[in-house]
């Protein structure tokens, strides 16, 4: 690629019916000051472009890690419902367990409670039964006094005071 200062230090031989020199050396100086223009765009575009490939470059590291990152968020995010679900699980089944065993206690007490009743119901009737034989046995023997229909005057001793 040619450069400015290659535009500019060309020499041209002078022919006898050639173009005027200063024509073509004011043509020249115009297009090295135009082509100096854009040869210093170019570069500056070049660099530029130099600094974008490296921003890009970057970007693509960022995003690998950023996946990298992002996947094992997820995979971490899996893993906390995983054991959440796994913890929940357990905490149901002792909850269960705790409810079955609570209700088997409470069967069991109140089966105890039943028996109790049977046998105070029982050791009552028995009672009932005790107390209404005694009081015939006692009806029984009150039947069997004799009945005095007089009434004895017994003779009234006077009493000595007693000092």
């Amino acid at each position: 690629m040619l450069t400015p200062s290659d535009i500019s230090n060309k020499k041209f031989e002078k022919g006898a019916f050639g173009y005027k020199p200063e024509e073509v050396d004011a043509f020249l100086a115009e297009i090295v000051g135009a082509y100096n223009e854009m040869y210093q765009e170019k570069c500056a575009a070049e660099e530029k472009m130099l600094v974008l490939a490296e921003k890009l470059e970057e970007y693509r590291a960022n995003e690998d890690s950023l996946k990298t990152v992002l996947l094992g968020a997820q995979k971490l995010g899996e893993n906390i419902v995983r054991d959440s679900k796994a913890k929940a699980e357990v905490i149901l089944a002792d909850a269960e367990n705790q409810v079955k065993q609570v209700f088997a206690e409470s069967e069991s007490k109140i089966i105890k409670e039943k028996e109790t009743l049977v046998t105070l119901q029982k050791e009552t009737a028995d009672f009932k039964k005790q107390l209404l034989a005694m009081y015939r046995q006692h009806l029984e023997l009150i039947s069997l006094m004799p009945e005095n229909n007089e009434e004895k005057a017994a003779p009234e001793e006077e009493a000595e005071p007693v000092i």
